[in-house]
């Protein structure tokens, strides 16, 4: 197992955000978090690097206890998209290199910078590598956040709204991408997203929440028109399309 979630509690001051939230991650999995604006999702993201602090409940990565790990160790285990990224006078090639800080000891070596290069070459992000990422738009710096993530070379990828900045076409390769490392790398990834439809291709299991809590954890089958009106107060049909689900608004 990649992610044991257990019982997790999270307040901002007397705000409770997060209440008994408990899932697990396996290997080769994506999870995306689903749930309506404010609900805690990028909260949780953050208590699972270690970013925030939970005020109670566990979280271990590969059977450790996060919050018993220095941060280097959570950087070695953890890669980090967030929705926003801080801009510097920084190229795309530095940027992402940035990414192989938790396993460089001494030096930069030619295997760091190998493994840049491919990630570059993966996101075909060519024509971006040496652009200052402070020019660039929301979606191009999008994709200069998961090469740094990718190149980490982490056993657990967080992605908050990944495709949030992103076009259709740029969407869809991100997160054909990301679903080839998760598959091919033993690699897990938690997403949250606001697009329900995009995270029923490409996510194999889900957490719905509502007022800080799991309203339902599982596959494809917990999103039904009962649990969307419940956790997003929208009545929708939700349709199968070629195997997959499809929800609609009513």
């Amino acid at each position: 197992m990649i992610l044991s979630i257990n019982g997790i509690e999270f307040s901002y001051r007397s705000r409770d955000v997060l209440r008994d939230v408990s899932f697990d991650v396996q290997p080769n999995e994506i999870m995306t978090i689903l749930g309506p604006n404010g609900v805690g999702k990028t909260t949780l993201l953050k208590c699972i690097n270690k970013i925030h602090h939970p005020k109670a409940g566990s979280i271990l990565i590969e059977d450790e206890d996060i919050m018993k790990m220095d941060l280097l160790n959570v950087a070695r285990r953890v890669g980090y998209v967030p929705q926003h990224c801080e801009k510097g006078r920084l190229t795309a090639y530095d940027a992402i290199l940035l990414g192989r800080r938790p396993h460089i000891t001494w030096n930069t070596s030619d295997n760091d910078l190998k493994i840049v290069d491919a990630a570059i070459k993966r996101l075909r992000m060519e024509d971006l590598a040496m652009r200052y990422i402070d020019e660039m738009s929301g979606g191009e710096l999008q994709k200069v956040s998961v090469a740094r993530a990718l190149v980490q070379e982490p056993k657990l990828m967080l992605l908050d709204e990944p495709t949030s900045s992103l076009d259709l076409k740029n969407q869809q390769e991100i997160l054909r991408i990301i679903k080839a490392v998760v598959r091919g790398h033993s690699v897990s990834a938690v997403m949250t997203m606001h697009d329900i439809n995009t995270a029923l291709r490409f996510s194999d299991k889900f957490v719905l929440l509502k007022d800080g809590q799991i309203y339902a954890a599982g596959g494809p089958e917990i999103i039904t028109p009962e649990s969307i009106r419940e956790v997003y107060d929208v009545d929708v049909h939700v349709e199968n399309f070629k195997n997959s689900p499809i929800v609609i608004p009513v």
